[in-house]
């Protein structure tokens, strides 16, 4: 089920070698929740969908370096083959950067966990530099440790290029998938608070790993932009929504969301009257979710047996879990008829708890607002990217999301890739993606045109000849 980013990093190649291990320097803001009224009414009591109470811990620790494992080193020209591909020409000449993996503090329901992530930072800087950091959000890769998106070559490869254009990179890999060391519970696949707070906790943990490093001279600056892509589309707008609330030491200058499936309701009501792709995707959805809020013995709700239970376990064991379901040629051989039946009648909305869990986690219908105390600054926004040809996130759907946030107050721009698939739409896109980052660091204002305008499909800057 790897998709968006994730194929992207596929085609990617680098050379490697052995670097120094890390050492005492600059300084890293420390962890607070804001304490704005509205942040804290939401920290104090953000169970949905009959969880168990809990509340957000306001926690210094948040973010602090737990542990860290591999450690990579790439040359500038190693980083080059992303952009040939891409017919994106750096600014500016690559920089050599090095990797590390890093465990790290962050929360979940209420109790502090570890989790991983990849951070990747330039070396070659002559004096000490304050660079941004990119946060950059995986597609669908798995449900479990194993599944951890840093362990994989080709994954590290992509965020060492990025961060061979001068960004800090981090690159979680969400709670449920932590490189090395067993979790206990699924990734809580497409679950925004789960992945956001996960996230935004890595962004503190790669300032201060990067600071904590005596032999480089590079420093991460108090401030971010977001990259995702398909599932990472779908974490940054999540991340759009919960940084202002937990993580306001940090200056969100911008994201970027590619193929993201924002409205996740009419998504699921898609794919459960009719058989397309996404419907493997919300199977997985239900599956993997479900210790988070506590419903697996539920399951039995939603799938025909003896799929309630073999699926929870498929995705504890394996990275390319559901071939029933991939496999299946009609909803009932999958999920039961009643489910299927009320979906039909009323939308997945009507249905307890499963419609509850899918509403919450969709950014137009969930009660977690975007913050009304958060100041308009003229250079912030978000490229909205869809694939013309995309079968998996309808592009329909998704058009009507864009343009129902904008009329919410977002600070949207919008791009389709001409002819393009879900998985190319990211890679198609890239030149516009990074000139837009790249804009949003420079704190270039958004042309008052460009917002909210959604304009028809055009031949991306990256799309093969």
């Amino acid at each position: 089920m790897r998709d968006a980013v994730s194929a992207l990093a596929a085609v990617l190649l680098a050379t490697a070698c052995n670097g120094a291990p890390p050492g005492p320097r600059c300084q890293a803001s420390p962890s607070a929740l804001s304490s704005d009224a509205q942040a804290r009414t939401l920290a104090s009591s953000p169970a949905r969908c009959g969880m168990a109470p809990y509340a957000w811990l306001d926690d210094p620790t948040l973010g602090n370096v737990a542990f860290t494992g591999d450690h990579v080193s790439y040359s500038p020209s190693g980083l080059a083959v992303l952009f040939a591909i891409t017919q994106y020409t750096p600014p500016a000449p690559l920089h050599a950067v090095d990797l590390d993996v890093v465990g790290y503090t962050t929360q979940d329901r209420g109790k502090l966990i570890t989790a991983t992530a990849a951070v990747a930072y330039p070396t070659d800087y002559d004096q000490t530099t304050a660079l941004p950091v990119l946060l950059f959000l995986h597609g669908t890769s798995g449900f479990t440790d194993l599944c951890a998106p840093s362990a994989q070559t080709d994954e590290r490869t992509l965020i060492a290029s990025l961060a061979g254009l001068g960004y800090v990179v981090v690159a979680p890999d969400y709670i449920g998938m932590q490189n090395g060391r067993p979790t206990g519970f699924l990734h809580p696949y497409l679950v925004g608070e789960a992945t956001a707070i996960a996230s935004l906790d890595a962004v503190r943990a790669g300032a201060r790993f990067v600071a904590a490093r005596a032999d480089v001279t590079t420093c991460a600056a108090p401030r971010f932009v977001t990259l995702g892509g398909s599932q990472g589309g779908h974490a940054a707008l999540w991340v759009d929504r919960l940084a202002p609330y937990y993580a306001p030491e940090l200056e969100h200058d911008g994201a970027v969301a590619t193929v993201p499936p924002a409205d996740l309701k009419a998504e699921v009501d898609r794919a459960l009257t009719q058989l397309v792709p996404a419907s493997a995707n919300t199977a997985a959805f239900f599956v993997a979710s479900s210790d988070w809020y506590g419903t697996t013995s539920l399951l039995s709700q939603v799938f025909i047996p003896p799929l309630d239970t073999q699926l929870h376990d498929e995705f504890a064991t394996t990275c390319s879990p559901g071939k029933s379901v991939q496999n299946a040629t009609s909803l009932d051989q999958v999920f039961q008829t009643s489910l299927l039946s009320q979906v039909q009648s009323g939308g997945i909305a009507s249905v307890s708890p499963w419609g509850c869990t899918v509403v919450e986690n969709g950014l137009l219908t969930t009660s977690t607002p975007r913050p009304a105390s958060s100041a308009y600054v003229p250079s912030y926004g978000i490229l909205y990217v869809l694939g013309e040809a995309d079968t998996l996130v309808s592009t329909p759907i998704e058009q009507v999301s864009f343009d129902t946030l904008c009329q919410r107050g977002m600070p949207l721009e919008y791009l389709e890739c001409a002819g393009a698939s879900h998985t190319a739409t990211t890679a198609w896109a890239l030149p516009e993606i990074l000139d837009f980052l790249s804009d949003r660091v420079a704190k270039k204002p958004l042309l008052p045109s460009a917002v909210c305008n959604r304009g028809a499909a055009v031949t991306c800057r990256g799309t093969p000849p």
